[in-house]
């Protein structure tokens, strides 16, 4: 655990390097918040997990990810698997089951793209999901790996909906490990491919029940970052209690990577007092921490508190965090 004061850690927090990137969200937002998206006449609101788009009497699910540039560097065939992870985790964090992905891979020879294609397939086999092809630049001066998944929602959840009175959830697997050289903690290893897909079915199984109507995957910006993210899509905040935050012995060490690092099972959740026990229980059954961590508040603020010490650790009317905002949204409709 980090020896530092609250404020400290909070200044740490907002320093963090994933955070800076999130924040460079803002530029996109400002040109395309101008204009209302529309497909086939419906709204598609945008800075949730996945764009969704109505479809019959569902969702379709779309959204993309790059990988971290250092991490496909170091290992090409963890960015591949990495580039499936996190576009699967964003579908069921939207309460749907991800259908098929594409690719678009850079690399400066053969050898090396084909690694990142093996991690690509592996990673479509484990979730389950077709791997549909893509674009291939054998000869590039820079190594990158991006994907696009598609898939499909009965019920959303959605980032949008988070609203005053409700418990904020971390979801996670406390079994696991970090990466060495990065602030991944991987927490799914040791299951079957079956017991991951079964796991992260739980997501989509609760926005049907209407146990939950509003989640975000923890992403390169971690628990805090992302809880953050939904708190401004809803225009409401949060207060955080650190001390009820779950840290696995594995991740004492690497306190500060534990608030900021991406796992490769994780989610958080926003739900009403009445279906706590419910939500709980449903994850706890395979052996899932879901862990209360803290309450959405109408003011738009993060508050983080820790024994007896208490700091704002944003200020959303002040400062954006990504710049999509459920009110900039509305306005752009006017």
């Amino acid at each position: 655990m980090l020896d530092v004061s609250l404020p400290e850690l909070a200044q740490q927090l907002r320093s963090a390097p994933a955070w800076q990137r999130k924040q460079e969200l803002d530029v996109l937002s400002r040109d395309l918040l101008a204009h209302v998206p529309l497909v086939n006449g419906e709204r598609v609101p945008l800075g949730d997990d996945t764009a969704a788009i109505k479809d019959g009497d569902g969702y379709l699910l779309l959204a993309a990810e790059v990988i971290y540039p250092p991490l496909v560097a170091a290992n090409p065939y963890l960015a591949g698997r990495s580039a499936v992870l996190a576009n699967v985790n964003d579908v069921y964090a939207m309460g749907g089951k991800p259908l098929a992905i594409v690719n678009t891979i850079l690399a400066p020879n053969t050898d090396i793209a084909a690694r990142i294609m093996s991690g690509l397939k592996d990673g479509c086999q484990r979730y389950g999901v077709a791997l549909l092809g893509g674009h291939l630049t054998a000869n590039s001066e820079v190594t990158s790996v991006a994907a696009c998944i598609l898939g499909r929602a009965q019920t959303l959840l959605s980032s949008f909906e988070a609203q005053p009175g409700d418990l904020i959830l971390h979801v996670t697997n406390l079994r696991g490990a970090f990466h060495p050289n990065f602030p991944f903690w991987d927490c799914s290893a040791h299951l079957s491919d079956a017991e991951l897909q079964r796991d992260l079915a739980i997501l989509p199984a609760m926005a049907e029940t209407g146990w939950c109507k509003a989640a975000r995957d923890i992403s390169m910006a971690g628990m805090l970052g992302s809880t953050m993210m939904m708190l401004e899509l809803s225009n409401v905040g949060a207060t955080i209690d650190l001390e009820a935050v779950p840290v696995p012995e594995a991740a004492k060490a690497r306190y500060l990577d534990w608030l900021v690092g991406f796992p490769s099972y994780g989610f958080i959740l926003a739900v009403s007092p009445q279906y706590l026990a419910t939500v709980q229980g449903a994850f706890a059954e395979h052996g899932i921490s879901c862990a209360t961590i803290g309450k959405v508040i109408a003011e738009p603020q993060m508050i983080l508190s820790r024994e007896t010490e208490t700091v704002m650790l944003w200020d959303f009317e002040k400062t954006p965090f990504i710049g999509f905002t459920s009110s900039k949204q509305t306005k752009s409709l006017t």
